[in-house]
This record gives structure tokens, sequence and C-alpha cells, in this order.
């Protein structure tokens, strides 16, 4: 508790410095920014484990493109509460009410992974607050019995060994010297996540449907690396997604932030400028 106390912290000193913000809406903990350029405000959706400050090399690089940069903590993440059942249904719809009072204009939705299911969710609730959507691996899909166990096994991480292996499989490139260290700390964030781990086999995926819905712009971002969700899911995408740009593309894994996070802000930067 201390430890975690202590990186908060120092987390939170880091981005007062940087000139970040930190406010609480509707329980939900928002990290946010001005930007120093003309273009739409942009909101960065993290994955399981992850958190808003996991973003902030990626933020650095939008801010002198945007007006705004927002990046919330997921509920049970960083410093968002877990709602009272803390289940993915509940824990998006948490995330919806509260990113949809925190904007107040239309806004270009960046979601990896977990992030990129809850952009999809997002923009059918709220579509007066999306001007588009970038998805980069995003979860949901739908998935058999035998996916989802294996989807649960990498994620569970309960030995070191297990969650070294895990992060191979999220990254592009071989994670070198600091990869014990990394594991440690990812395995260390994924623990208080579990519930949410247990309850995906029964959450409510996404549908052809809700996906063929979609009234925005899409780019999807597709790592030639990823690893962690099967090819079948970018099939699910490929097939139901109509105003979309399929981005299938080498040198990014599971989480392109951190594979190279310069080619995916100006990816970023020209999608927002485009819609």
């Amino acid at each position: 508790m201390l430890l975690r106390s202590l990186e908060e912290a120092a987390v939170r000193a880091g981005l007062a410095a940087l000139g970040y913000e930190s406010r609480d809406v509707c329980r939900l903990h928002v990290v946010q920014a001005a930007g120093r350029g003309d273009l739409p405000t942009v909101v960065l959706l993290h994955g399981l484990g992850s958190r808003a400050a996991d973003f902030l090399p990626l933020m650095q690089r939008l801010r002198p493109h945007v007006r705004r940069v927002v990046a919330p903590d997921f509920p049970g993440h960083g410093r968002s509460d877990a709602p009272g059942v803390f289940d993915v249904a509940s824990s998006t719809d948490a995330l919806v009410r509260g990113l949809g009072d925190a904007l107040d204009e239309p806004a270009v939705i960046y979601g990896n992974s977990l992030g990129g299911f809850s952009a999809i969710r997002f923009a059918g609730a709220r579509p007066d607050r999306v001007r588009g959507l970038f998805l980069a691996s995003p979860a949901g899909a739908p998935s058999t019995p035998d996916d989802f166990a294996r989807f649960q096994s990498t994620l569970r991480m309960d030995t070191h060994a297990t969650a070294v292996r895990f992060l191979e499989t999220v990254v592009h490139d071989d994670p070198g010297a600091f990869r014990h260290l990394v594991a440690w700390a990812m395995r260390r964030r994924f623990e208080p996540v579990r519930p949410l781990v247990d309850d995906m086999p029964t959450a409510p995926g996404l549908t052809a449907e809700e996906i063929q819905s979609l009234a925005v712009p899409v780019h999807l971002l597709w790592g030639k690396s990823e690893r962690l969700l099967p090819a079948k899911h970018l099939d699910f995408f490929r097939a139901h997604l109509r105003d979309a740009t399929i981005d299938h593309a080498h040198g990014f894994g599971h989480a392109p932030q951190l594979d190279d996070v310069d080619a995916l802000a100006r990816r970023l930067v020209d999608f927002t400028r485009q819609v």
C-alpha cells in the first residue's frame, strides 16, 4: 500500500509539473491538458491493467496539434473507483457516464484493447460527443469458449514467468533488459482487476449490428505482431465496419503506444485532421 501511494504521488507531481490537470467526474478520474493546436480534442482510453498516466508520451506528442487531450482511468484502475458490481458491463457503463460528462465537445476517441471496446460502446451511447474512432486492437469480438480460456490464462499471470510471457506477447519487439522489472509491475497492476478477467466469458460482447451501426469515421489499427487476440477478431471488424480504414501495419503489437509512439501519434494526428 505504501509503495502504491508513493507511486501515485510521484505520478501526480510529474503530471502537474507538465501542465496536466487531474479531476474526478462521476467517480471517474480524468487526466487532461490544454493543447497548442486547433485540431479537435482527443480522448485516450487505455486497456486492462493500464491507466491514464501511461499515455503521457503519446499525450505530449499530441498536444502541439490538438485543442485538448483527455485520458480517463478506467473504473477500478489508477485513481478511478471500481463500481459496486465490478464487472465489464458495469465498469464500461461507468466510463461512458463519466466521459460523457467530462467532454463538452465532440472528440476523436482513441481506444486500445478494452479501451477500444469502451470507445465503441461510448460512440453508440453518446454519438453527440464523437467525431471519429481510432481503434487499436479493440477487444469485444465474438470468441469461442476455447478462445476465452486461452485469453484468461494469459491475463491471469499467476507466476513471474507467465507475466514475462504476457509482456512478450503484447509488444512487437524484444522487451530488452528491463523485461523482468516491467513484467513484475504488470503483474502487480493486473491483480486488482482480476474480477474483470474472470467476468469476460459472460460479459456482453460486441455484435455485428453494433459495429455496422457506427455512424462516425473509424481507423482500425491492427499490428502485424498482434499475438494476444486471434486473427479472426480482425476478420470480424473487417466484415462489419463500414466507414473505416483498416491499417494492418508492421511494427506494432497489441498496444501500439508501447511499440512506436511517434508513428502512432502521426497516424492519430492525421486521422484527427481528416475528421
